[in-house]
């Protein structure tokens, strides 16, 4: 079963999610980055220019080197694809398939009503399937 952390209260959420990630990658981990198809080329590219010092590995999941590179950034909805993955980080607000198949999964929940409204709904899937759930309160 899936352990679920809700990170709640980001103000901006791709800036969280590029911190977050720098630090998964630098312990070796490896992610899925769920992104909604509107936001994907401007996270992609705030990740390459968050930091002057780190360099954060990730591609898209349509690229060809997506299965040796630690971070896949994707728009799919049914996420089984990505199993052996350490982790799951979802960005988006739509709800997703095949979450399952991930042993973590941090869902970043920004401040927008439509952000908290949606998190809530992924929240009580996830409880109904039987996750173990925790929330952190992020505080900039």
């Amino acid at each position: 079963m899936s352990a679920v952390e809700f990170r709640v209260g980001a103000e901006d959420p791709l800036a969280y999610a590029c911190g977050l990630l720098r630090t998964a990658a630098a312990k070796g981990a490896t992610l899925v980055v769920r992104v909604a198809a509107a936001t994907i080329a401007e996270f992609d590219a705030r990740l390459w220019t968050f930091s002057q010092l780190d360099f954060v590995p990730h591609c898209r999941d349509t690229d060809a080197l997506a299965t040796r590179t630690p971070i896949v950034l994707t728009d799919a909805h049914d996420l089984t694809v990505f199993s052996g993955r350490d982790c799951l980080v979802n960005l988006a607000l739509t709800t997703m398939t095949g979450w399952e198949v991930m042993p973590r999964i941090i869902e970043i929940v920004g401040l927008s009503a439509e952000a908290k409204q949606a998190g809530r709904q992924r929240f009580r899937v996830y409880r109904q399937a039987g996750c173990e759930l925790t929330t952190m309160e992020i505080h900039a």
